[in-house]
């Protein structure tokens, strides 16, 4: 079970996601959630971007690194 620091830090990313597949969310925005996206999980590589997942193929998350950028966001 992840932290609570991780768990926040995946519900952001998912909060990110979510803008980022709305069609109602402008580009300046969906363009902030990915970079706010490539902080938290590293580069938008299609086959590694699945850490709210829980996939082994993300090899970029780094759950230390994730809960540190999670507090840059309370």
């Amino acid at each position: 079970m992840p932290s609570a620091g991780e768990a926040h830090v995946q519900n952001v990313a998912r909060g990110h996601k979510a803008a980022i597949s709305n069609p109602n969310v402008s580009e300046e925005a969906k363009e902030h959630s990915r970079q706010v996206l490539e902080e938290i999980e590293g580069p938008s590589d299609p086959d590694a971007f699945t850490v709210s997942t829980g996939s082994e193929k993300h090899q970029h998350y780094n759950a230390e690194r994730a809960a540190e950028k999670g507090d840059d966001f309370e």
